[in-house]
């Protein structure tokens, strides 16, 4: 066995970032940028107003001898809808009627709020002084013309996406989204909807596996089961051969019918460890296959979506050239005393504590690697070294999140 941060550095180490290819700004949701996205131009392109109202000079805001009691009043020259250009320039003694994103006409430095004035036919009064800048964006002053927008390996989110599209991108450089197989094997699974004899169980690592790689952001085919005969098991290896990721559950053990490490070496995989000091998950096999990267995950539910996540996720981040490989992580306050036998790296089901100014974690009751509906309740792991036995309530620890934020 190797340790849990070796096998993660061998892993990491085998995986290549893929290629870059173009998608349309609309398809880019959740896509991974394959190079740094500069602005083209200054963003926004020019001073404009950021409020309803009047484009004045502020030095004409302030009171004098000869105003009324209520306020200066301007001549208003001019009004200047979002998307059009003034005609006028504004002169001392004079406003323009500007809405909301407007470009700020020549001779302005400043807007009054509407809410700040009272119009009068052809003139209006401002009832409060203001300085010059006030309720103006100006130019460049979100992005600078060949600043950089967003970095490479950034995913693309809503946000992410406005900001390209400011940036006038209508087609995004991306990495190729890697492909990735999901492989069940064992005789004892069925499929869902399919007729279960006695001493079966349904298959619930196929459909797990497979949601996390399409969450994780790969393009993804399921290949079904692989029963425990050596000839199943090389027919699915062998559709498998043509994905960046093969990823199997269950069939990694030291049983008799535990076939996938023999046949995975048949059909050309170059094992790089098997078993790693972790809990739950120790039988986990990693291997390559050419560019392929080729995993072996244990059959107990729970084992195969944490050492997805372990093994699995980072690879794939990496493959995306994504910034962070691996799902996100912090930490908590232990809100509940932990007790463990040392030796392996442990990752508890934990439970967040619902409000509060401080983060707080508990772990899941059951901590059986059967027990699917840990990981449905649980939204992180608890991370515990290998040489500690005892982490009291109140103590700060590492924690991952498992939905991935």
């Amino acid at each position: 066995m190797i340790e849990y941060q070796d096998a993660r550095t061998s892993v990491l180490s085998a995986a290549k970032t893929l290629a870059a290819e173009f998608c349309p700004l609309a398809a880019a949701l959740g896509r991974t940028l394959a190079r740094d996205v500069r602005a083209r131009e200054n963003i926004p392109p020019f001073a404009k107003a950021t409020m309803d109202g009047y484009a004045v000079r502020a030095v004409d805001t302030r009171p004098g001898a000869s105003d009324a009691a209520d306020g200066v009043a301007l001549e208003v020259v001019e009004d200047l809808p979002a998307g059009r250009l003034s005609r006028r320039t504004v002169g001392p003694g004079q406003a323009v009627r500007i809405m909301t994103g407007a470009p700020l006409p020549k001779g302005a430095d400043a807007v009054v709020m509407v809410e700040d004035t009272k119009a009068h036919g052809r003139s209006v009064v401002i009832r409060s002084e203001i300085r010059p800048g006030d309720n103006i964006g100006v130019a460049g002053e979100d992005l600078e013309k060949g600043e950089i927008a967003l970095g490479r390996g950034a995913v693309i989110g809503p946000a992410e996406t406005g900001m390209l599209a400011a940036a006038g991108l209508s087609r995004v450089p991306v990495t190729r989204r890697p492909k990735v197989a999901v492989i069940a094997t064992g005789d004892e699974i069925v499929e869902p909807g399919r007729t279960k004899r006695p001493g079966q169980i349904r298959n619930s690592n196929g459909p797990a596996l497979t949601a996390m790689a399409v969450q994780a952001g790969a393009g993804v085919s399921y290949l079904g089961i692989a029963r425990d005969r050596k000839a199943s098991l090389a027919a699915k290896l062998a559709r498998g051969k043509g994905a960046d990721i093969l990823v199997l559950s269950g069939g990694v053990s030291v049983g008799d019918y535990d076939l996938v490490k023999d046949e995975l070496g048949k059909a050309g995989v170059r094992p790089v460890f098997w078993q790693v000091r972790v809990k739950p998950g120790k039988p986990v096999f990693f291997g390559v296959r050419g560019r392929q990267l080729v995993f072996g995950l244990p059959g107990n539910p729970t084992s195969a979506m944490v050492t997805f996540l372990l093994f699995v996720r980072p690879a794939i981040d990496r493959m995306l050239g994504r910034a962070v490989s691996g799902a996100p992580g912090g930490t908590a306050i232990l809100a509940a005393d932990i007790e463990l036998k040392p030796g392996r790296t442990q990752f508890l089901r934990g439970v967040l504590a619902d409000g509060g100014p401080v983060l707080k974690v508990s772990p899941y009751d059951d901590q059986r690697s059967g027990v699917l509906r840990s990981m449905v309740r649980s939204r992180v792991l608890i991370v515990v070294p290998p040489d500690v036995t005892r982490v009291e309530a109140g103590r700060e620890v590492e924690i991952i999140y498992m939905d991935g934020r």
